[in-house]
């Protein structure tokens, strides 16, 4: 992997480009732009989308890198107090004020998916509201431009080598092993799972590609329905019947319910210390279907907990929508 892109020097002073802030700032363009030419074609204000998508972006970031540091409060209260080092008196004040202000360093990875889209969408909410607009309509809208913008995000996690999955077996499975710049190589140094003198993780579960690669995928479904909408639209259209959407908010809700599964899936094989067990389920015999070693836990993250809210929450409100369209 390559977590430094490339190194510019500026004024005697060497500045590195981060891969996974290159990649996090291309998936937002990418999803800035489909979301804008969607709403282009739906006759709503594109200025309005705009500054709606800048946002929503400043909104989610703070709040997947507060939940980020929610979960991680100690380890940032290690670092900043100096990790117990006993060189602690030596640290220059600068180095103090790097550690403590860890925090603040996104572009070294440490953002919570759930926090993110929790806040974007309250703040979303509000200017639906403010705006008069739907806010199912802006959900449909911006459902596609949140799965690609997440790929490109989780293919950024790939190089920086955080999010990083449990130990695998390379005769049996697809891995991956991280290089000693990386997150993963840093936490699993940390607790003594590296030894002294390797440049390599141990083989891991590339977890973050079968996120991208799933988010990929719902992309694809999510502009295969809305091609489906659009088709029915014209039919009835064609036939004299009415062609606005009777019923917004099935893309979004079938983003949230593929997302929440997912997510589920991918957190079974998830092995960075983020993870926080509700329960702490490690059974044998299904860690080994999964391919997992014996004694890894299974059950229940906090991930897992709030993918299945997730996927409960959509699954009710389509439902609800889907009655609420037809009376």
């Amino acid at each position: 992997m390559k977590p430094m892109l490339l190194s510019l020097h500026l004024g005697g002073r060497e500045i590195g480009v981060h891969t996974y802030g290159i990649l996090i700032g291309c998936g937002c363009a990418v999803a800035i732009v489909l979301a804008f030419r969607e709403a282009r074609r739906q006759g709503l204000d594109g200025s309005k989308i705009l500054d709606l998508s800048f946002w929503m972006l400043v909104t989610g970031l703070v709040g997947s890198r507060l939940l980020y540091v929610a979960l991680n409060a100690r380890s940032f209260a290690r670092i900043c107090a100096g990790g117990g080092d006993d060189e602690l008196a030596a640290r220059s004040l600068g180095r103090v004020l790097g550690d403590c202000t860890r925090v603040l360093q996104v572009w070294e990875g440490g953002l919570v998916f759930y926090g993110g889209f929790i806040a974007a969408g309250l703040f979303a909410f509000y200017f639906a509201r403010r705006q008069g607009w739907s806010f199912w309509t802006l959900g449909d809208l911006y459902a596609p431009s949140l799965a690609i913008g997440h790929a490109f995000g989780r293919f950024g996690c790939f190089t920086a080598g955080c999010c990083f999955g449990k130990a695998c077996d390379v005769a049996a499975h697809w891995c991956a092993r991280f290089g000693a710049d990386s997150v993963a190589f840093e936490q699993l140094r940390a607790v003594s799972a590296i030894p002294d003198g390797e440049v390599l993780t141990p083989p891991l579960f590339p977890t973050q590609l079968y996120e991208a690669i799933g988010e990929l995928a719902i992309f694809g479904v999510l502009l295969f329905v809305r091609h489906h909408l659009r088709e029915r639209e014209r039919a009835a259209s064609a036939a004299g019947g009415t062609t606005s959407v009777r019923n917004p908010g099935l893309l979004v809700l079938l983003y949230a319910g593929l997302y929440g599964l997912l997510r589920f899936g991918v957190e079974l094989y998830r092995g960075d210390f983020a993870r926080v067990y509700l329960v702490h389920l490690a059974t044998p015999r299904l860690a080994h279907w999964l391919g997992l070693p014996a004694g890894e836990a299974v059950l229940l993250s906090t991930g897992q907990a709030v993918s299945v809210a997730v996927m409960l929450a959509a699954i009710v409100a389509l439902i609800l929508r889907r009655r609420h369209a037809t009376t």
